[in-house]
């Protein structure tokens, strides 16, 4: 595990935006596509739009969020219309969830599938995850994987009661996640110290998802001298 302890969130931000590009220049020289999962929040967001305002060439990257609110897909709440208020060109790059249709479990299934023909079956995908960007919630949440629930296996997973609205969720699961080959995880702030400390324990949902060859944690001085 690596830790970037930033001045700020702000540095935070820079810092990840640098680390990426780089990644993605490292990575191009021997693949052509990459796969990346997005966060939402303050601190996803607000990467996607430092994404957009740098010099990142971006052809043949993937982008999907790691999890999605069960909204409309013109709903404020919705993390992919967050990101494309900030990052308008990010859509020619997005695969994107799907219009709530059929009901939230047929729509998991549907978006798990279609996963699966990106990446191959979970249990053994043909292509792995290239990096997933995680944030932490107050809790330890992560995605919409909250403490004290159980979910099946699969890419995609569905949650109907969620403790912070709105209610429905989908997100990629605990075993899609740590399928990713690395995992960057960006937390600010004093308040989500406490759960940081139990997940450096060993406890809450972030401390279920580890990549396969990377995890680095981005913290902000806030955050790390609270802990």
């Amino acid at each position: 595990m690596n830790t970037n302890v930033l001045a700020d969130p702000a540095a935070l931000i820079a810092q990840a935006i640098d680390d990426f590009g780089k990644l993605v220049s490292r990575l191009r020289e021997q693949q052509s596509e990459l796969t990346v999962l997005l966060t939402g929040g303050t601190l996803g967001i607000e990467f996607v739009g430092a994404l957009g305002r740098s010099s990142i060439e971006l052809q043949g990257v993937t982008f999907i969020f790691g999890d999605e609110r069960y909204v409309d897909v013109d709903h404020p709440d919705r993390n992919e219309l967050q990101a494309l208020d900030v990052f308008p060109e990010l859509e020619a790059n997005l695969l994107r969830y799907p219009q709530p249709s059929g009901g939230l479990d047929q729509d998991a299934e549907l978006f798990n599938r279609r996963i699966s023909e990106l990446l191959g079956p979970v249990e053994m995908p043909r292509k792995q995850i290239d990096l997933a960007i995680l944030g932490m919630g107050p809790d330890g949440h992560i995605a919409s994987l909250f403490p004290g629930r159980l979910h099946g296996k699969g890419w995609i997973v569905s949650e109907s009661d969620s403790p912070k609205p709105p209610s429905q969720r989908l997100s990629f699961s605990y075993e899609a996640l740590s399928s990713s080959e690395r995992v960057w995880f960006l937390v600010s702030g004093s308040a989500k110290a406490d759960s940081l400390r139990k997940v450096f324990a060993g406890e809450l949902p972030a401390a279920k998802v580890q990549g396969l060859g990377e995890t680095t944690w981005y913290l902000d001085s806030e955050i790390s001298d609270a802990l």
